[in-house]
């Protein structure tokens, strides 16, 4: 007798749809990282001197497998190698860390609109870095970085934001979502304020990139910094994964698991407030695709987040070395701080999420 005579016909179908989803999932995430390779190969062919593909790969594995045979052109070999391939490496490593960080934040205080810097860390790293720019003078020119700056500034906010929604030995999303809030429109009006106290041209262009953010100082002294947090993170996140599942259902789900939400939520906050803080230590602050791209992966695989955040990671890197692609060859040879395109993409998705939530609760009211 036949396997398919013994399993139960409903039984065979739950079975066979069962692999249809996982084959669709692999080839989704196979789909996915042939797209951010040829974002790679485009980001790194495009600009005022093009170079072809197979030019640019071949570049790339020279100095990867280290031979030691001399460039044909040196200068392509640093037009590639030490431009355009650590911005592109850094847009890639930035976008997905930014897209897992918004699904599990929007997970963790159960609302779609929440954003990665829904907590003000990027608003107090924004500051730090600007402080330091505003008072060079005084802190001695050269001694303490932006960069420095931006991140003391970013630990700092999460600290200060932990403490004043902690009550009574216990931490809120609620709370941390309205300390946050508050702290980061308080430490963008201090930013804005120097701003415009400065009167030094030089100090006002460097503070205008740390207000709407860009990868043009990409180095690859930077990545491995960044790569250890994001890894990190992700680790955590899939780690967790299930309760998540069962915090963006609610509280009272995740506790009948077994789970305590306010601790699982301090432990994710502070990990994910880290890969925040140094992202936008070394780029500044670029929205929205914490914000667009975890929707994007929930309507290609679901809200399974052991299948959202490998499918988002994919998408925010894509997404980020997409969206730079374009802010250097929409101008070229001038180029739009990708900061700044992402804001101008981002902003409809978000008022259609808001309609969308309307028209749903309207629904559901009926």
């Amino acid at each position: 007798m036949s396997s398919d005579a013994i399993i139960p016909s409903t039984t065979a179908e739950v079975l066979a749809a069962g692999t249809h989803q996982r084959r669709r999932y692999v080839l989704s995430l196979v789909g996915l990282f042939a797209l951010l390779i040829l974002a790679a190969t485009v980001g790194m062919s495009i600009g005022a001197v093009s170079v072809p593909f197979g030019q640019v790969w071949s570049i790339i594995w020279r100095h990867i497998s280290q031979a030691s045979t001399a460039p044909t052109d040196a200068g392509i070999d640093i037009i590639i190698w030490q431009i355009r391939a650590p911005r592109v490496v850094l847009g890639a490593l930035i976008g997905a860390g930014l897209a897992i960080i918004g699904v599990a934040v929007q997970a963790m205080v159960r609302n779609p609109l929440a954003d990665p810097y829904v907590l003000g860390v990027e608003s107090g790293a924004a500051a730090g870095a600007v402080a330091v720019i505003f008072f060079g003078g005084a802190l001695g020119k050269g001694i303490i970085s932006p960069a420095i700056g931006a991140f003391v500034g970013a630990i700092l906010t999460l600290i200060l934001v932990f403490t004043l929604a902690r009550q009574g030995g216990r931490v809120s999303s609620l709370r941390l979502l309205l300390v946050g809030v508050a702290l980061s429109f308080a430490l963008s009006g201090i930013t804005t304020f120097m701003q415009y106290a400065t009167h030094d041209p030089a100090a006002q262009q460097a503070i205008l990139f740390w207000l709407i953010g860009g990868l043009g100082g990409a180095q690859w002294a930077q990545i491995p910094l960044l790569a250890g947090v994001l890894a990190i993170a992700a680790v955590a996140c899939w780690y967790y994964a299930r309760p998540l599942n069962a915090l963006a259902v609610g509280d009272e789900a995740a506790m009948s698991f077994g789970l305590k939400p306010d601790q699982l939520r301090t432990r994710l906050f502070v990990i994910l407030s880290l890969v925040i803080a140094v992202a936008v230590s070394i780029v500044g602050p670029i929205g929205f695709i914490g914000l667009v791209v975890p929707h994007v992966a929930r309507l290609l695989v679901g809200a399974e987040h052991r299948r959202v955040l490998p499918v988002a990671l994919l998408l925010g890197g894509i997404y980020l070395v997409a969206v730079d692609v374009v802010s250097r060859w929409i101008f070229a040879p001038s180029e739009i701080p990708v900061g700044v395109l992402t804001a101008i993409l981002g902003t409809p998705f978000f008022i259609w999420l808001i309609r969308r939530r309307e028209a749903m609760a309207i629904r559901d009211a009926r």
